[in-house]
């Protein structure tokens, strides 16, 4: 979700009047954070973007990705990261969920990346939901396709309409951030889970929306510097960066996305990291890397691999007693691959045919 507020500023801040001076005042209030990263270099940089909520008793990132840009090809490799991922956490001995490096702060979630993955981080970014909130309402409302009622009592969301929905702020960000998504059933007039994998799904949604809040904003910025500058403003009011992010950086992720729309596949790629279901972990369901189709994706961010993490394919690692089977076939075979790309969704029988479809969504 995130990354829609990466590019959506760059376009922003593209649109806008005297572009050198938006970003000295910008970045100047911005709140900055000393962490260790790659140097950066002539080619390709990578990003990594958190998603934080400043009301949270933890500092549990909700959304996690790496944002690869490469400005001489004017294209932008948008990588999520499941939060339920089992990884090895930098500086702890046992594994745990990927979100967990994020409670022992930037420099933790980037060393993980760095040992797990081989993946270099050049620079730091951190979004609070008030800003992600605050971007949607610059624009005025996203149009976002129901094909059922749903609700997610646990998020707040909630639409007792199916068809075209039109999310201001407050509703994006209940829907964006839902993992518990139910979908309500006439033939059996009740609610039913709306998830195959809700953490691959809520990234699924998430993806969607960003590339309908990032082609919105880009569209109303350009036609409007008012409307930029408060998107600007909405975007970098809670924005954490590291202490290495200067002009030079921001002008390179800028002129990546010059005449670049958000929905073009060709300039801005959003994929998942490939995971699998597999056994619960200390009475947790959590996803495992899946090989070998993960590899490809680390190389593309700039990695060296995987190296011996034992938690690929869940191989090396072996369900707790009284644990359920987390996605692992009846038969005795390997994980379940998780859907990617497209929320998957559960119960499709029971659920009846969905509302139809019409414009704008």
């Amino acid at each position: 979700m995130l990354i829609a507020l990466t590019i959506a500023t760059a376009t922003m801040i593209a649109a806008v009047v005297a572009v050198n001076y938006v970003i000295d005042v910008k970045l100047a209030s911005a709140k900055r954070v000393h962490v260790h990263t790659a140097s950066s270099a002539a080619g390709p940089e990578n990003f990594l973007v958190l998603g934080a909520d400043s009301a949270a008793l933890d500092m549990l990132s909700d959304t996690m990705w790496v944002v690869r840009v490469d400005p001489g090809r004017k294209h932008a490799l948008v990588v999520s990261f499941p939060r339920d991922l089992w990884v090895h956490v930098a500086g702890q001995q046992d594994l745990a969920k990927i979100n967990v490096a994020n409670n022992g702060g930037p420099q933790r979630v980037i060393d993980t990346m760095k040992a797990d993955f081989g993946i270099s981080i050049n620079h730091y970014v951190q979004v609070d939901y008030k800003s992600f909130r605050g971007v949607v309402d610059a624009i005025g409302v996203v149009p976002v396709y129901l094909p059922y009622p749903a609700r997610d009592d646990k998020s707040g969301f909630y639409s007792p309409l199916a068809g075209c929905k039109r999310f201001t702020g407050y509703d994006a960000l209940q829907f964006v951030r839902s993992r518990t998504l139910s979908y309500y059933s006439q033939p059996r007039q009740t609610w039913l889970s709306a998830d195959a994998v809700p953490d691959i799904d809520r990234i699924a949604r998430q993806q969607d929306f960003v590339r309908r809040l990032g082609t919105l904003a880009t569209s109303k910025a350009r036609s409007n510097p008012f409307t930029a500058n408060a998107i600007v403003n909405r975007v970098l009011e809670n924005l954490t960066i590291d202490t290495g992010l200067s002009r030079s950086d921001v002008l390179t992720l800028v002129d990546s996305f010059l005449g670049v729309s958000p929905s073009d596949t060709k300039h801005v790629q959003f994929e998942t990291i490939p995971s699998a279901e597999g056994p619960d972990q200390q009475g947790q369901a959590v996803l495992f890397l899946k090989e070998p189709e993960a590899s490809p994706m680390i190389t593309q961010l700039g990695g060296s691999g995987i190296g011996d993490n034992p938690s690929v394919n869940g191989g090396t690692l072996s369900a707790p007693t009284g644990s359920g089977s987390g996605g692992v076939s009846s038969s005795g075979g390997g994980p379940v691959v998780s859907a990617q790309l497209h929320a998957t969704i559960a119960n499709q029988n029971e659920l009846g045919p969905p509302a139809p479809r019409s414009a704008p969504c």
